[in-house]
């Protein structure tokens, strides 16, 4: 496999590398890092799903092989992701759904063409180790938005399209966002009230937590940090933000925005108390502005959000301001 570059911090870089905006007719590469879509049908309904965003999809070799719980082998699928990354009609890399198997890849991308050619990354899951190692070696800003199989609603659709193929800044993300006619029926849950500011970074906490101590490890200092996941026990979660806490790191964050964790809940365990409560104990001790609510993650209202590009957080609000563009 392929040997990373030296991963760069961000004090060394003074701006992080925007890549293109997507337009109309361009082609993207469609890809499993992890597994595989449940169905041919859904494999399709992900086409679609590109097609009515007016770019032309290009499918991967091996999106609907298998071994294991995976989308084929460790080979396969970092010969479609590599593919891609060389590939200059490819103007951008959408994930199709997550799963496991992406952090097994990461060693072996081809690092020298993301820099060469850098271009739209997207995904989220599982996906979030790519996303993250990529922006740590690369420092370009990658996309923490839906799996292709994850564009449920209009809200999610838009969001997508407005983050990969608009070159202005980006619409502000709440935890009361509402469309027309819906129902008030969620708020932001703010243990430590406050404002905020620095880089976009974070994702799938399993993931996140996954990379610490190897040399794709993110950098937190002074970022608005923001996680989400998915089917996971409330135990193992506060497992994974403690590992973060006692290593130091995210007393290094300058706020933290919680999105969504659908599916997550206690599930067997001795522990009955709620993730904001678990987490919010947490943060409260260690004083860092932090809300819950986001509408990040895997459920069915989900915004995009740019790594690396620097945003403002309230707290108090539960409200995320993008204060650039994160597409050049």
């Amino acid at each position: 496999m392929k040997k990373a570059p030296r991963q760069r911090s961000r004090r060394e870089v003074a701006r992080p590398v925007k890549p293109p905006a997507l337009h109309p007719g361009e082609r993207v590469g469609l890809v499993c890092p992890a597994s595989r879509p449940a169905s041919p049908a859904v494999l399709k309904r992900c086409l679609r799903v590109v097609e009515e965003l007016e770019l032309a999809p290009v499918l991967g070799t091996n999106v609907l092989a298998s071994q294991g719980c995976m989308a084929g082998s460790d080979e396969q699928r970092l010969a479609d992701l590599n593919g891609f990354l060389a590939d200059d009609s490819i103007a951008g890399i959408f994930c199709i759904t997550g799963g496991y198997g992406s952090l097994r890849l990461i060693s072996g991308l081809d690092y020298a063409a993301i820099a060469r050619r850098p271009k739209i990354i997207a995904g989220c899951d599982d996906n979030c180790h790519l996303l993250l190692a990529v922006h740590a070696v690369s420092h370009l800003v990658t996309f923490h938005g839906p799996n292709l199989d994850q564009i449920a609603s209009r809200y999610t659709f838009e969001h997508f399209r407005n983050a990969v193929m608009k070159k202005g800044s980006l619409k502000r993300i709440a935890a009361a966002d509402l469309s027309a006619g819906e129902v008030a029926d969620r708020e932001p849950y703010t243990p430590v009230p406050g404002t905020a500011a620095g880089a976009l970074l974070g994702g799938n906490l399993t993931a996140l937590t996954s990379l610490f101590g190897t040399p794709f490890q993110p950098d937190l200092t002074e970022a608005i940090l923001f996680l989400e996941d998915r089917n996971e026990r409330t135990d193992i979660l506060d497992r994974w933000l403690t590992t973060l806490h006692l290593s130091g790191q995210l007393a290094r964050a300058s706020g933290v925005a919680f999105g969504q964790f659908a599916g997550c809940g206690s599930r067997g365990s001795l522990n009955l108390l709620s993730i904001e409560e678990l987490f919010g104990d947490l943060l409260e001790k260690i004083g860092k502005p932090c809300c819950f609510g986001l509408p990040v993650g895997q459920g069915q209202r989900s915004a995009t959000l740019p790594l690396g590009i620097r945003a403002s957080f309230d707290a108090t609000g539960g409200i995320i301001e993008i204060g650039e563009p994160a597409t050049s």
